[in-house]
Parts: structure tokens; sequence; C-alpha cells
């Protein structure tokens, strides 16, 4: 979005706050001794003093009507506590479990950085808890303005988010792939018990308690995954969640995932999505537990779409068909189509290249109230966890 297309988007948004007064911007300017990025000097001028962007919205400057935070007035009020630790830089966002979204003036551009203090204690003489998030504030503002911020936080991190955006990404075109033949179910049960490291199986119990918590019915072999080869930790990326087990400490679970993203008023995807597999910087498969073949989805809120006019066209919505199932999914793990050296657009790429590989029959899944509609296709007939993923 151009800058004037973002003034005019958040000026149609409903918002209680008056513009802030030009004096009130010139304070601000003159404590910090540099001009205010333009499109910021913009929105406080012409939108709104504070009370844009995600969430509630970032903070304003002197006598915003807008409380963004208990304990800071405005952006004036905490620059005075980080000015001479982090000079040319204005806190403007706060997410929650102190980590903030930081913008540096002294660029036209306005970098968005991104202040997270939640670093083990041995890490803090390596690691800074301010970090580069790789956009500027116009595109940090586009991606709230699409809801894309908030879900790639709330499913991933803003460090991780910060790391998807700095990986190189392949247009769906330029990947040379030949999708491997199916193995049967009773091949990758076989060829996954045969792999070193695999944990303890699922008890029946657990399985069918882990159904029930989410009101569905896991694909047949996902079943048998967790029965006879492992409750979670194979696969690619993180390895697939497992189910929860009474007394077990794990990381995250399927039941908690699905609860914490697929729950209450506004849930990320439809609830007959299971979100199976970590990996990393946001994205995540999940499976179609509608279909007994499990059709894989591919859950990506950033898209490989942020850095280049080149890949302007590709599709930016947050769910997309993996247009494979669920054994074919393990298949091409097991085969090392999703090694180590993947990046993040591969798996736009691999979905994009199967499109034509799965035959005619489609699942039609309504996305109403998700303002879109995806086909998922099967060759039998796509919030944080409590845990502080």
């Amino acid at each position: 979005m151009t800058e004037n297309e973002i003034v005019q988007a958040f000026r149609a948004l409903s918002n209680s706050s008056a513009p802030a007064s030009p004096e009130a911007v010139a304070q601000v300017e003159e404590v910090i001794g540099h001009p205010l990025p333009p499109l910021l000097r913009r929105l406080y001028l012409e939108v709104a003093n504070g009370g844009f962007g995600p969430r509630d919205g970032i903070l304003g400057v002197a006598c915003s009507e807008h409380e963004h935070h208990s304990d800071v007035a405005d952006i004036l009020e905490i620059y005075e506590s980080t000015r001479d630790e982090w000079p040319g830089m204005l806190w403007l966002f706060d997410w929650g479990d102190g980590i903030w979204s930081v913008v540096e003036f002294r660029d036209p551009a306005g970098p968005v950085w991104v202040w997270d203090p939640n670093i083990d204690d041995s890490d803090l003489a390596e690691e800074s808890p301010l970090s580069p998030q790789n956009m500027v504030l116009a595109e940090w503002l586009t991606e709230s303005l699409d809801g894309n911020l908030e879900k790639a936080f709330e499913t991933g991190g803003l460090v991780a988010v910060s790391e998807r955006r700095a990986a190189f990404d392949v247009r769906p075109g330029e990947l040379e792939y030949d999708p491997p033949d199916p193995l049967t179910d009773d091949e990758i049960i076989g060829a996954m018990s045969r792999l070193p490291g695999t944990t303890a199986t699922a008890s029946p119990a657990a399985v069918d308690e882990a159904e029930r918590a989410m009101g569905l019915r896991l694909p047949p072999l996902l079943r048998r995954v967790y029965l006879e080869v492992a409750n979670g930790g194979l696969g690619p990326g993180g390895g697939i969640l497992g189910v929860p087990v009474t007394g077990t400490a794990q990381p995250a679970d399927v039941v908690e995932c699905h609860a914490a993203w697929n729950a209450g008023p506004d849930p990320f995807v439809p609830s007959g999505l299971v979100w199976l597999c970590d990996w990393g910087s946001a994205i995540w498969s999940l499976v179609d537990c509608r279909d007994p073949a499990g059709p894989m989805w591919l859950w990506d809120p950033m898209g490989p779409y942020l850095s280049s006019d080149a890949v302007k066209s590709v599709d930016r919505t947050s769910l997309v068909a993996q247009n494979m199932t669920l054994a074919e999914w393990l298949t091409e793990w097991l085969n090392g189509s999703f090694g180590a050296d993947s990046r993040p657009s591969t798996l736009r790429a691999v979905a994009a290249r199967r499109s034509g590989q799965h035959c005619e029959t489609t699942c039609a899944v309504e996305w109403a109230e998700f303002g879109e509609e995806c086909r998922p296709r099967s060759t039998t007939s796509p919030r944080r966890p409590s845990c502080g993923r």
C-alpha cells in the first residue's frame, strides 16, 4: 500500500481519538531532536492521536485521548526512559509480555524493530533484546490492516517473523520439483518406526480424549502414527505435535493449539483443521480432519511477497491448500523434499506445483466468515498457546 492508501484506510476505520495538534507533534520532534518519519507524522496529524495499528493501536503524543498502555501516557514518556541506551528509537506498541514494536525515527522510512526481553539469562550477553523486524513502518501498518501481523505474532512471535522476512524466497515457478510416488499407510508407518529418536507412543485413551476435546475425528493415518510410532516429535519442521498425556510435560500439543487458535468468536481457521507441525517463522502445516485422507493446509500469514515487486502477484492469503494428503505429505518428508535447507516459500511453491496432481474431485469448504474461499483437494473423493510458544 502507498502512504496515501494507508492514511485513507485508517481514516475509514472507526476511531474516537481526534488527530494530534501540530504543536503536540512539534513538541515530540523538539525533544527527540529529529523529525518523525513522514508517514507517522501524517497519521498523527490527519488520522488520530494514537489508536491506529494492531489491536488497540499505537501510543499517541501529548494530550492523546487514546489509552494504549496503563503505565505509559504517550511516546515521549517512554522515550525519556529509553533514549540513553537506545537512541533514535521510539517505543510505539506494546504486544504484552514485555514485547514492543519500536520505530527508528532517524530513517524517514521508519524501520520497525522488535523489543523482546524474554531471553534466557545465559543468552543476554550475546543477544540484544532489540532486533530488526525487517520491515518499515508502511509495511508494518499494511500488515496490521490486513490482520497478518496479529496472526503471525499469535502463531509464531515477532522475532520469528523477523527471521521469516530475512529469508530468501523463490517464486513457485522457480522450484524444480518432481512429486514422489506416494507410499501406502503401512509403508509410512514402517518407515517412521525405523527412524531413530522416536518417543513413546500414545495410548488409545489419550488419542480418544484428544478427539473428544477437539470435537473431531483424526485421520486414520494420524491415529496410527500416534498409536504405533510415536506421540509426536517426528516429521518435518519441528516435528508433528502429539496429543496431551496426563502427567507428561509437553512443549505444545494439538489440543492446546486447537483451543488457542480455533476457538472463540474469531477463529484463525475452521474448527476441522488441526495445527500439526510448526516450521518456525510463524509457518504451520495443518491437517483437515473433515476428510479421512487428511488434506494438508499451509499457514503462512506473512507470505512470500514482502520484499520484491516480482512476487506481489503471489496469493496473500494466510491459509493455502497444500494440495496433498497427510500420506503424501509424510511421503514428501520421508523422501527428503522438506530438508533442512527448505526455505519458507518452498511450501507454497510445492503447493502450486502439486495443484494439477490431484483428481478433479474437490472438497468445498464454506469460508464466508473468513472472507475467502479455499478448496482443498483430496485423492479420495487448507492465539498463542499458554505454553508460551
